[in-house]
Parts: structure tokens; sequence; C-alpha cells
């Protein structure tokens, strides 16, 4: 049996990744990493497989010394969905330690405790080259992340992600009513732009994590809707 450790199981996929996990029988133990008690809403947390480790973010030895103890003997998945936002850290070098070094460290974490396999929320248009700051974030962080993890690797480059988020984002928000509209046009080379349902990257990472699929090193958009359909 395996053993996954799921950083980010607090946020939109994190949450409805971690309800796979526990459904799933390839599993018998996950490993969720979260900040606080307080962000540990959903009653999946109370389940007997899940095992909670509460983590300041700040020394990930330590960290990487506990889920090394409570996964030994067993095969291991490490799965990040960590993520924030531009309005939320408050300024680029806050979204930066989230979205690149946090990431970072737990790839390193993945490699020291001999991981099978990392798996990775990214974002569509990640490019270390780019000009915008979040795209060129994305990709150094993607970049970075195969600099420190020799196992297999999948980076998964959702577009606008459609779910029910604990926290409202008004860009977001506006930006998913309209979806059903402009998805209309989203056809052809457009397509990989398409929203997709959060629900749906969630389940692509399970498929790709137990085998069931293949997938490349950069999982895209497009593909990440045609492994969840096809489950």
């Amino acid at each position: 049996m395996k053993t996954a450790v799921i950083i980010g199981s607090t946020g939109l996929i994190g949450n409805l990744l971690l309800e796979k996990l526990v459904q799933s029988s390839d599993f018998h133990q996950i490993i969720a990493i979260m900040r606080s008690k307080k962000s540990a809403q959903n009653p999946v947390f109370s389940n007997p497989k899940v095992r909670s480790l509460y983590f300041d973010f700040q020394n990930w030895t330590e960290l990487s010394l506990q889920v090394e103890g409570f996964s030994r003997n067993t095969p291991v998945t490490f799965f990040c969905c960590l993520g924030t936002t531009m309005a939320k850290a408050g300024s680029q070098e806050a979204f930066r330690k989230v979205d690149h070094n946090y990431i970072v460290e737990f790839a390193k974490m993945a490699q020291k405790c001999k991981a099978e396999q990392l798996l990775v929320v990214s974002a569509l248009g990640a490019d270390r080259n780019s000009e915008i700051f979040y795209n060129r974030t994305k990709g150094e962080t993607e970049n970075d992340v195969q600099g420190q993890f020799s196992g297999k690797l999948h980076l998964l480059r959702p577009s606008l992600l459609l779910g029910d988020r604990s926290e409202v984002r008004i860009g977001e928000k506006i930006a998913v009513l309209l979806s059903p509209v402009f998805s209309v046009f989203m056809q052809g080379p457009l397509a990989k732009y398409k929203p997709i349902e959060a629900v749906h990257v969630a389940q692509a990472m399970l498929e790709i994590a137990t085998k069931k699929v293949n997938a490349s090193v950069i999982v895209t958009n497009e593909e990440m809707e045609a492994i969840a359909k096809g489950s």
C-alpha cells in the first residue's frame, strides 16, 4: 500500500484531491500538511486514513523528518496544490515565497523522502522567460522543481479553475460567470484556454498518480480534461 503526502490540502484543488485520495484503495495513509486546525474545516480531515501535520512553513528539515518517520517502508507520492494570489499575498515578494520558495522546498523534501512521484499544480502560461510576473514565477518554479526532484514528475497546467472556493476572489468570480459565454468560442488553438473544473484537475492527478494513465512531465489543460472525463 502507498502513502500520499499532500500540501495545499485546504485549497480548492487540494481539498478535492484529499477527498479522492481518501476514497482510493491505492493509498492507505494520507499525510496532509497545513498551517493550523482552523483551516481543516472539511470533515474529510477526521477520516482515519488522514494524518494532519501542522506546519508554520519555517523548519522544513523538521517537517521532512516527521514525514519520513510516518511514511517509512512504504512507496510515497507527493502532491503539491499550493498557490496564492497577488491580492492575498500583498506583494510580489510574498507571492513568490508561496508560489516558488515553498513549492521548491516541498520538492526538496520529496527527494529526501525518496518519493516515487511528485505532482505539482502549476498554471497555464508558465514560462520562466515571460515578462509577466505571474507566468515568470510559475515557470521558474517548474524549472527549479525539476532541478530538485529526480523521481517521476508531473507539472499540471490548468487554466481558470471552476469550483466553490472558501475565499472570494472577485476577478475570478467575474471570469467564472462569463466563462460559459467565452467557452463557446474557445475552439481549435484556443481550446487550451477553456476554464476547467477543479474536480477534473484533482481527478487527473489521482489517475496519473495511480498509474491508470500515462502522462508527460507537462500536463496541459486539455490533457487533464481528457484524463478526468475518461476515468
